[in-house]
């Protein structure tokens, strides 16, 4: 095919778009490409704020964490094997101010804490990075909720302690959208004058403990667990884990849905377009036109499609990804990090897996369209069943990558048989309707 030719097809193909019925085949292929480009994104920054923070969140080489006092054994042996430790004891209790209260977390923690990461308070006489005795370090939200200022005394429990300063920055996972309580850290030796750890008291007791695998490891074999007792390390499930994990899930359901609908309009706008053209390829065939010449027609405006929607769909999933972000401006760490070239590849490979089947298997029939249909428009073209092999292709990438995640099969599940039902009720009620004295314009708009 000479250039002039090609351009002239180019043209051909881009009125087509324009005047005929393929810009709402247009219309979907952005939706598609913005919705997966927008919550991709959104997904990478999530993952990498967590990621980063999860490298400091153990605040330690490992952690033995208990239910229990600390064992005085484990203790012992981590003295005798000169590692460093820091304890914490974390609980929940009441905090007062002259005119409110309310229920806080509270971390009582040594000096030493943290053996890693980095714990940024922000007081009246400047920076610290620890917690020494008589202090109190609360949450932001704790000096509005409770009114108070920074100097004003604050009840921790039965302890009247002068609030020192803010937490600007702990070690650990700052960025939890699931944590309801504010926190606020205390020294260990203040611990007992809250009178808040009794028997029975809900309390999480943590030892942080820096040193090299291999003593950690001897000391870890030197102490029995028990049901309530476990070590934490970089390798164990932890509550970074479970939260972007949960987030995700969530990121992926929203893109499941999303890409179904845009997928049924996909098909069905594809579908209606053939049907509008099958006069014209046919007309085409009867003047000479050959099958390599159409495909390659259909091929220049498919990809003119793809070019259109994949501009116009990163650009409006750029806006969309900022949009989502909004409700998120106070748990999002700023600058936030950039989301880089995966939500711009998983945007377009996804979409085109989708257009494989939704678009290829009508335009097959198109394709396939009898010159005779010219003059006798009820000639039935039936595409070729080995043609839905290539559904297989979005398909099977869409198991592997969503095998696991039960909440997406549960709505899948749900949708299927919803359909299955309200197809049934539509089945009877139209079969009722037919038994009734109606109307011929009633009775010819529910016949077959």
């Amino acid at each position: 095919m000479n250039v002039e030719l090609q351009k002239r097809l180019a043209q051909w193909s881009a009125k087509e778009i324009r005047f005929g019925q393929l810009w709402p085949v247009s219309v979907a292929l952005t939706l598609i490409i913005a919705t997966i480009f927008a919550l991709t994104a959104l997904a990478e920054r999530i993952e990498q704020v967590v990621v980063k923070q999860g490298k400091q969140a153990l605040t330690a080489d490992t952690v033995f964490v208990t239910s229990n006092p600390l064992p005085e054994q484990l203790l012992s042996l981590a003295n005798d094997n000169d590692l460093s430790t820091a304890q914490e004891t974390r609980f929940a209790t009441m905090a007062f101010s002259d005119s409110e209260m309310q229920l806080i977390t509270v971390r009582a923690v040594e000096s030493a804490y943290p053996l890693q990461g980095e714990l940024i308070l922000t007081g009246g006489e400047g920076v610290a990075n620890h917690v020494q005795p008589g202090e109190l370090w609360i949450d932001e939200r704790i000096l509005y909720q409770l009114g108070v200022e920074i100097g004003d005394e604050v009840s921790v429990g039965d302890a009247d302690l002068v609030v020192s300063g803010l937490i600007t920055e702990e070690p650990g996972l700052s960025f939890n959208p699931f944590q309801q309580m504010p926190s606020a850290f205390i020294h260990s030796s203040d611990l007992e004058r809250t009178g808040a750890v009794q028997t029975g008291s809900r309390v999480r007791y943590s030892l942080y403990i820096n040193g090299t695998d291999a003593v950690i490891e001897k000391l870890k074999e030197g102490i029995e667990l028990t049901p309530s007792d476990r070590w934490r390390d970089e390798n164990s499930q932890s509550r970074t884990n479970e939260v972007f994990k949960r987030t995700q899930q969530y990121l992926s359901l929203s893109v499941v849905i999303v890409v179904l609908m845009a997928a049924t309009t996909l098909v069905l706008t594809c579908q209606h377009y053939v049907n509008s053209r099958s006069k014209i390829v046919a007309m085409l065939k009867s003047l000479g036109a050959s099958k390599v010449w159409i495909r390659r027609w259909l091929w220049t405006q498919v990809s003119l499609l793809f070019v259109i929607g994949s501009i116009a769909g990163v650009l409006i999933g750029m806006g969309l990804e900022f949009l989502l972000r909004v409700p998120l401006t106070d748990l999002l760490p700023s600058p936030l990090p950039s989301y880089g070239v995966t939500p711009f590849v998983m945007a377009i490979v996804s979409c085109g897996l989708i257009a494989i089947p939704s678009l290829g298997i009508p335009l097959t029939r198109l394709l396939n369209i009898n010159a005779a249909a010219v003059m006798q428009s009820s000639i039935d073209q039936k595409v070729s069943a080995k043609r839905w092999w290539l559904v297989l292709i979005p398909v099977v990438p869409f198991l592997a990558a969503f095998a696991s995640n039960i909440m997406v099969w549960i709505v899948l599940v749900s949708i299927a048989v919803l359909f299955i039902v309200l197809s049934a009720v539509s089945v009877l009620i139209i079969r009722w309707c037919r038994r009734l004295p109606l109307g011929t314009a009633f009775a010819l708009a529910i016949s077959d």
